[in-house]
């Protein structure tokens, strides 16, 4: 028996399994059963002795009954067979036996729900109260010439652009300051992460009354009576360049009042989790750098400069990446604090907007067709960044 197989054989066993389940559920046309019924039969033929595979292609028609037979099938067949392997091949086995619980769930709540949004957006409104026609592609066409979706994806944009390095400048700041030697060190941690332990929803209201126009508290502070900070569609940079006498319009105005108001409450409700992340790449970073660092007279900023920074990128890198991927999913609190997307859909965001198609219009496959561009966009975005700024992270020290 070939020893590579076997992720294979399980990761199409799983396949079959799912294909199976939402067949009887009514999701899944009678044709792609047979396909993923082939498929693992010709991994079989491939990789298996042929006793086995009339086995294998036995308890894979078994899936029709029962979805999960062809997963348990590849499991006990390989649980037989492993005493039969080489002590290297036994190693990779039993860690793909410990791995595939959580690879299945990866599939099952991850990659399986990727593809079914993009077999939904390949049909005519799907609403699931009547049998949907074959479209193709056009939901993507219809998409692309869809002025909402482009002004969603441009605030998105913005969100990006103001949360991620906002986020993480601030939070390499706080963590620096924290991992120096301060009185009521634990004080100030906690502080800095009850936020992000708050139910978002939560505090998403409690910055609506802080944003109120008429008694909220940053209307007070400020000394801005009635400016209604959620309700003002004005961009950012237009409102600063007024008093100069310089007028910008479109894009170029920035985000507006309301959607700058939005990616404050973010960044501080996130805050606290980046600066615990950070916190613990610091101390990492073993002590005798920044001694030998003194002794030839380095100063705070060189010593931050040549050894925190290179040292911290793999987990600057780390909370880049995740932080990206996070705020194009923003959801909650836009929608907790701007409940319509704001005046003239300024805070509308590509997260919302497919609730609104899916939730609100009924119109699932047209939402699916959003969910899986803007997984495409996060996709290009996730490679672009790891193949321009992987190069200058230090995973070495």
């Amino acid at each position: 028996m070939r020893p590579y197989p076997f992720p294979l054989a399980l990761g199409l066993g799983v396949l079959l399994a799912l294909a199976a389940y939402a067949r009887a559920l009514g999701f899944f046309p009678p044709g792609g059963v047979y396909l993923a019924l082939l498929l693992y039969g010709l991994l079989a033929l491939w990789g298996l002795r042929y006793g086995a595979v009339y086995g294998l292609l036995l308890l894979g028609l078994l899936a029709w009954v029962w979805p999960w037979a062809p997963v348990l099938a590849v499991l006990l067949l390989f649980l037989l067979e492993a005493r039969r392997l080489p002590e290297k091949a036994q190693g990779a086995f039993y860690g793909w036996l410990f791995v595939w619980p959580f690879l299945a769930l990866l599939l099952i709540w991850q990659v399986f729900p990727t593809l079914y949004a993009f077999y939904l957006s390949l049909f005519e409104k799907v609403n699931f109260l009547r049998r949907a026609e074959f479209a193709g592609l056009e939901n993507y066409a219809i998409l692309l010439r869809d002025p909402l979706f482009w002004r969603a994806l441009g605030n998105t944009f913005w969100y990006v652009l103001f949360t991620v390095p906002t986020g993480l400048l601030l939070a390499t700041g706080v963590a620096i300051l924290l991992n120096l030697r301060l009185a009521f060190q634990g004080l100030y941690r906690t502080l800095f992460f009850l936020p992000y332990i708050t139910a978002l929803t939560a505090a998403a209201a409690v910055w609506r009354w802080i944003y109120h126009p008429e008694f909220g508290f940053l209307n007070w502070l400020l000394g801005t009576p009635g400016l209604d900070w959620l309700n003002t569609p004005k961009g950012v940079f237009a409102l600063l360049l007024e008093p100069l006498g310089l007028k910008v319009q479109g894009f170029l105005a920035g985000p507006s009042l309301a959607f700058l108001a939005v990616m404050v409450m973010s960044v501080w409700h996130f805050l606290g989790y980046q600066v615990v992340i950070l916190l613990a790449g610091l101390q990492s970073i073993p002590k005798e750098y920044y001694e030998a660092a003194e002794l030839d007279g380095a100063s705070f900023w060189q010593k931050q400069r040549y050894i925190t920074w290179p040292l911290l990128s793999p987990t600057l890198f780390f909370l880049f990446t995740l932080g990206l991927i996070g705020a194009f999913q923003v959801f909650t609190q836009v929608y907790v604090l701007t409940p319509t997307g704001g005046v003239l859909q300024d805070t509308l965001t590509v997260a919302f907007y497919l609730y609104n198609k899916g939730f609100r219009d009924a119109d699932f496959s047209y939402a699916s067709a959003i969910a899986t561009l803007t997984f495409l966009i996060i996709l290009a975005l996730t490679l672009l960044q790891r193949r321009v700024l992987e190069r200058r992270v230090h995973y070495e020290a």
